[in-house]
């Protein structure tokens, strides 16, 4: 198998700030894995969660740690990264999507609770579009409204959205048939590791093997053009996509 550069749009690697790595030493374990297997061009987005409701000092703070420990981290690693964040919406607030946002883009990775309905993910949507963004929606296949009914993400695609499905709803047994299908049907534009832990799947040899049983869009487009896309602040294709059409 051949080995490729990847884009890591989401992970929870910065220790002690959300959900995600509890310490430096479990967060080094994670770089050290990525080190292992991700390749020169590759880059990998540090996306702590945001909330709309977060105060602006909490924020900031947040902001803060993760710009100081990609410092810290600066030459110890030969891929690329970058910070953005995860941005949970609730309500119509459209609070921190600047602090959200992946850098140089209007690109925003965002997330909902998992019982949201689907009018109310469409106004969201909506509002957060009229306000200039791009939303990129994290691990659909969370969502009640997707899983009831999986094309509705076609209908977000021509609005201008992007949907991106997480290597680790692959391990849950709730979300990963909902994963699959969605894989199999050309429902994402892409996938990322959305890593907490050393246990989590990255996007390695491993992880492509089993997305490959499923998917008929090619690894190279789900885990780099795609995701290359988004970072040169283009628009994604619409929904479904079909082919294996890099290598």
């Amino acid at each position: 198998m051949s080995i490729l550069p990847v884009i890591d749009l989401h992970s929870h690697i910065v220790p002690g700030v959300d959900d995600g790595a509890r310490n430096f030493e479990e967060s080094a374990k994670i770089l050290d894995n990525m080190e292992q297997s991700y390749t020169d061009g590759s880059i990998v987005v540090f996306t702590p969660h945001y909330s709309v409701n977060m105060p602006a000092k909490l924020t900031a703070g947040r902001n803060r740690r993760v710009t100081e420990y990609i410092k810290y981290l600066s030459d110890k690693y030969s891929y690329n990264i970058i910070s953005a964040g995860e941005l949970l919406l609730k309500g119509l607030s459209q609070r921190n999507l600047e602090q959200a946002r992946y850098p140089g883009t209007g690109w925003v990775l965002v997330e909902f609770s998992s019982r949201v309905g689907w009018l109310k993910t469409l106004l969201c949507i909506r509002r957060i579009i009229r306000k200039g963004y791009s939303p990129l929606i994290a691990h659909p296949e969370r969502y009640h409204w997707c899983r009831r009914k999986n094309s509705r993400l076609v209908v977000l695609s021509r609005m201008g959205c992007g949907a991106l499905l997480s290597a680790r709803s692959l391990k849950n047994r709730r979300c990963a048939p909902v994963a699959r299908k969605l894989l199999e049907a050309g429902l994402v534009h892409g996938i990322a590791s959305d890593t907490h832990s050393p246990d989590d799947y990255i996007l390695d040899s491993r992880l492509r093997s089993l997305v490959e049983k499923y998917s008929c869009i090619s690894w190279n487009r789900l885990t780099f053009e795609n995701p290359r896309i988004i970072l040169e602040d283009e628009m994604l294709p619409a929904l479904p996509l079909h082919g294996r059409d890099t290598p």
